[in-house]
């Protein structure tokens, strides 16, 4: 009989310390795209977030139970959990590190775990990369856009408006007209976006949002990371974006 409780209890542990873990794990296809993302991080060298990932690979649900290192996965977004969008989301234990510009870079996928507005219901997938970068002035900025307009509505609806920074068209006429901009210190933030680093976002073209926290300055798109072109490419745009940021 005690060995029933011992076994009720190990499954009821799985099912709140490792339910993504095991759903990824458990099927071929999911498997193997977990294991596609650690080669590739051995394969050029990159360091994982959670290393005891690569050893369970083949292991089964229960020797994954018994493994005492996947009772504790740590949370590549745990540390960036104020940067709005990133506030609460899994598949971030599968993150890998490497040095862009004698800088720390993080690189995972997220998925959101509740709708956003404008989403039509659906979580939202993002590639995320967080840079090591402290003392920045906290700022979001990003391209103009319906999902964007309707986020803003339901913020002022719930109260809840947004800091924007308004720009003088005239003196930033691409920026101002393709991009939106917020922060709680205007003058600190104006500073830190000189003139020339404007200029260079808005001839970018950028995709996604750039933020920052008292630690990182954090970049994330719409779409996930799945095969080494992906993470290749990924990686080129978050280098151009430390380069153009910091």
């Amino acid at each position: 009989m005690p060995n029933v409780y011992l076994i009720v209890i190990l499954f009821f542990a799985l099912s709140i310390v490792v339910p993504a873990l095991i759903k990824l794990l458990k099927g071929g296809g999911p498997r193997n795209k977990v294991r596609a993302i650690v080669e590739y991080t051995q394969k050029r060298g990159y360091r994982l977030l959670n290393p005891s990932v690569a050893q369970t690979l083949d292991s089964s649900v229960m020797e994954m139970l018994r493994n005492p290192a996947l009772k504790n996965l740590a949370k590549a977004s745990s540390d960036i959990f104020d940067i709005e969008g990133l506030e609460n989301g899994t598949g971030d234990w599968l993150a890998f590190s490497l040095n862009l510009r004698s800088r720390e870079a993080t690189i995972f996928n997220f998925s959101e775990s509740s709708p956003r507005p404008g989403s039509n219901g659906a979580n939202v997938r993002y590639k995320v990369a967080k840079i090591t970068a402290a003392g920045l002035p906290r700022f979001s900025l990003g391209k103009k856009s319906v999902a964007h307009a309707v986020e803003d509505f339901v913020a002022k609806a719930v109260k809840r408006p947004k800091l924007e920074i308004e720009l003088n068209p005239a003196e930033y006429p691409e920026f101002s007209a393709h991009y939106w901009l917020q922060g709680q210190d205007p003058a600190a933030v104006i500073a830190f976006l000189s003139p020339d680093k404007l200029k260079r976002i808005a001839e970018s073209k950028l995709q996604g949002i750039v933020a920052t926290n008292a630690n990182y300055l954090v970049y994330f798109e719409n779409g996930s990371l799945v095969t080494e072109q992906d993470f290749d490419s990924f990686i080129t745009a978050v280098e151009k974006i430390s380069g153009m940021f910091l």
